[in-house]
């Protein structure tokens, strides 16, 4: 095979495009996975999808990790979102029914920040802990 006037081997051109393949992937396969948690508005209070008994949890998150909230709102009648200002992380305003998320990179700093719906902050709230 000839390029640019020189000849080259297709073993050489299939090793080349391994190559650019490998560093056009190499952000995505070195970046740390985004962690989802889910959580469900209902009773003016937060809860985790799997735990519906406890009201506004701590979420427990790694210094600098990826994470994905996805807030539902279940709650006829009232308007909810997800603020978490430390990391300038906040959902659009939900009716019942509705989902939103909001994606975020943890504090790189560990310690307890919170989080808490704006409409409601004074009993929607809770913590997150970097660990």
């Amino acid at each position: 095979m000839s390029v640019l006037g020189h000849r080259v081997s297709a073993k050489a051109i299939a090793a080349m495009t391994v190559l650019m393949l490998v560093v056009a992937l190499l952000p995505a396969l070195s970046a740390t996975p985004t962690r989802e948690v889910t959580l469900v508005a209902r009773g003016m209070a937060f809860y985790l999808e799997d735990d519906l008994k406890t009201a506004n949890p701590t979420i427990d998150v790694k210094a600098g990790e990826r994470v994905r909230i996805v807030i539902r709102n279940e709650e006829r009648g009232l308007t909810h979102d997800f603020a978490f200002p430390s990391a300038r992380a906040l959902s659009k305003q939900l009716t019942w029914n509705q989902t939103g998320q909001v994606k975020f990179k943890a504090p790189k700093t560990p310690g307890s920040y919170e989080y808490f719906c704006q409409p409601h902050r004074l009993m929607m709230k809770g913590i997150i802990q970097v660990y």
